[in-house]
Order: structure tokens, then sequence, then C-alpha cells
């Protein structure tokens, strides 16, 4: 939930992946499929707060960051984990209805990008920083990378986006060059680095990432601490390769 990459494919396909910066300690469960308002989901559960960081269904995939624009000051208690509130978009028309319509107070601040595939994509950004909504409409032909204002100042997002550009992910555009992009982008730091390790306080514990072609929609779960790797279809769950 704290660096998140947005690659557009041709049409209305994308790759989408996010790396969790998080307590080492805190469990996290692989990917499954749920259902609720009558669809069929795909995420990632924190068990801690019932949550999740990324979203998939047939009709838009959703990941939320920690922050909006600046490192704000922890002020709890909050009246829901942030986790909650991307499974309670589902409940929603769009982002839109959401935003009119949410409840968005006493909620910790945070970044939520949402791609929806309908008819046709969309990316959108919505940033709650604790007492205004901000919304922006996104070009979705354009490669895109957010870090969490939380953990990254300024000056670390803008050297990120540099490494974001110097990696030329477009000129070959395949989920394994992304993969290797949240994997070893800044490897030689370990405090801004996409792998990252601030004395095992809060390091990088897993990258997930979903992707929609042709195949539809299917989501990628790999655990920085097991080495496991899971990946899950909306209908059915396939075997890895």
């Amino acid at each position: 939930m704290c660096t998140l990459t947005y690659i557009p494919v041709g049409g209305t396909n994308f790759i989408f992946t996010t790396n969790r910066d998080e307590d080492p300690n805190r469990v996290a469960l692989p990917p499954g499929n749920y259902i609720a308002n009558n669809i069929e989901s795909l995420y990632p559960k924190d068990p801690e707060g019932n949550g999740t960081w990324m979203l998939c269904n047939k009709y838009f995939s959703v990941c939320l960051l920690n922050g909006a624009f600046i490192k704000h000051k922890h002020e709890p208690p909050y009246k829901k984990s942030r986790g909650l509130v991307v499974l309670e978009y589902e409940r929603f028309k769009n982002s839109l209805d959401f935003i009119l319509n949410f409840d968005f107070m006493d909620i910790e601040p945070f970044t939520m990008i949402v791609v929806r595939y309908e008819n046709k994509v969309s990316l959108e950004e919505i940033r709650w920083d604790g007492s205004s909504v901000h919304y922006k409409q996104l070009d979705p032909k354009r490669a895109e990378i957010w870090s969490s204002s939380t953990l990254y100042d300024e000056t670390a997002r803008e050297m990120r986006k540099a490494w974001f550009a110097d990696w030329k992910i477009m000129d070959e555009l395949s989920c394994s060059n992304v993969l290797n992009f949240h994997k070893n982008a800044g490897c030689d730091d370990l405090h801004n680095g996409l792998i990252m390790n601030r004395k095992e306080v809060v390091k990088t514990t897993s990258i997930t990432q979903i992707v929609h072609d042709r195949l539809g929609v299917r989501m990628r779960y790999e655990d920085l601490r097991s080495e496991e790797v899971t990946e899950r279809y909306l209908t059915k769950e396939k075997s890895l390769d």
C-alpha cells in the first residue's frame, strides 16, 4: 500500500502493481475470492483491520495508499480501518457516487487509485486529507507511479519518479519487467528503495499485481517473507507456470 504503479498495455488492458510497506510482524492473508453486494472480488486480506489495500473485480481495480499529500499526524482513535474503505467502495455506482455519499469523517488520510474498465478504461485519483476530498481524472494511456506520503517525503517521491522513468518500462511491456522494477529500483537505498527496510520496524512485506488482459482479470501476490507466490483469477484458480 505504499508504492503503486499503473502501466497501460493498450485498449482496456493494464498492469497495476503495489509494494506493501508494513510492520514485518503484521500478518496478511494471500488473495482469496470473495462475494459481496452480488459482486465477486479478489483481494489479499489484512486480518488486523479485516480489510485490504488492493482489490479487483470485473468492473474495476482499486488500490489504497496511506496518506494524502503530506505526512500527517497520526491521531487515533479512527472510525474504521482504511482497508475497509476499499471494500466499501464496491457499494457505490462509481467514484462520483462514492465521493458524494461515503462518510469520510474520522478516517485517517489516504490516497485511492481506481481503474475502471466497464466500457472504456478510466484512471481516477481520490485523496482524503482528513478534512477534504480531492478528485482527479488521469490519462489512462499514461504510466504513473505513486508513493505513500507517510513514508516518503517530496524529495523521495520525486527520486522514485525518476527511477520509474529511467527504467523504461514502456519500452518492454511485460508483467515480469514491472515486477523487476518493483523488486530492484533503488536497491542500494534501503530507506527509500522500492524494496525498503527501515531497521526491521517497517519494511516491504509483499508485492501484489493485478493484470487486465485478453484472459480477463487476475491477481498475483508474492509474500516476500515466505517467498510464496499466489496467483488467482476471478472465477477460478489457476496454477502458476
